[in-house]
C-alpha cells in the first residue's frame, strides 16, 4: 500500500535536505506536496541551507507543488503568528485530509486546533533508519548541527528510539 501525500513545511524541507536525505524521503513517503510558498521561502536565497538541493528536486519534478494562491484562507484566528507557509500547509492538509510534515511548534499546535496530523523530521529521519535506508541518524543530527538546527538531547534521544537505535529506559 502506497503512503499518504504529505504536505511540507519549509523547516523540515530544509532539514532534510541540509542532513542529506531528502532524495531518500521522497523515495519513502510515497508523495510529497509543496505549496509554492513554502518553495519560494526555501529557495528565494540560492545560497541559503538547502536551496540549491530544493531547486534541484523541484526542477527535476520529485515533488508537487501547488499554487498558494489556489488555497482556502484560514481563520484569522486560527492563522495569528503563522508564516505564510505554514498557514499554506495548514490549509492544503486541511482541505484535502492529508498529513502535514512540520516541525515549528506554534504551528503543530495550530494543527491540533485544526484537526490536521502532523509529522515532523525527526519521525521522518528514524523512518529512514527503520526501513534500511540509512545507517544511522547521527550524522543527519552532525550536519543538522553544522548549519544551526538546535535540538534538544531529549528529542535526539526520543528519535533514536523511534529509530531503534537506543533501548527505552523502562521503570
Amino acid at each position: 500500500m502506497r503512503p499518504k501525500l504529505i504536505v511540507a513545511d519549509a523547516g523540515p524541507l530544509i532539514a532534510l535536505a541540509v542532513g542529506g536525505v531528502l532524495p531518500l524521503c521522497l523515495e519513502m513517503l510515497g508523495g510529497l506536496i509543496v505549496p509554492e510558498a513554502v518553495l519560494q521561502e526555501c529557495v528565494a536565497d540560492i545560497y541559503a541551507p538547502g536551496a540549491l538541493i530544493l531547486q534541484d528536486l523541484h526542477r527535476r519534478q520529485q515533488f508537487q507543488t501547488v499554487a498558494t494562491a489556489s488555497l482556502a484562507p484560514m481563520d484569522a484566528a486560527f492563522a495569528a503568528g503563522l508564516g505564510g507557509g505554514e498557514i499554506a500547509v495548514l490549509s492544503y492538509a486541511k482541505t484535502h485530509g492529508l498529513l502535514a510534515l512540520i516541525d515549528e511548534r506554534r504551528a503543530r499546535r495550530v494543527a491540533a486546533r485544526l484537526k490536521v496530523a502532523v509529522i515532523g523530521s525527526g519521525t521522518v529521519l528514524a523512518q529512514l533508519k527503520r526501513q534500511g535506508r540509512i545507517d544511522s541518524v547521527q550524522p543527519v543530527f552532525a550536519a543538522w548541527g553544522q548549519h544551526g538546527y538546535f535540538i534538544s538531547e531529549t528529542i535526539k534521544l526520543d528519535i533514536q528510539r523511534l529509530a531503534g537505535e537506543k533501548e527505552s529506559i523502562r521503570a
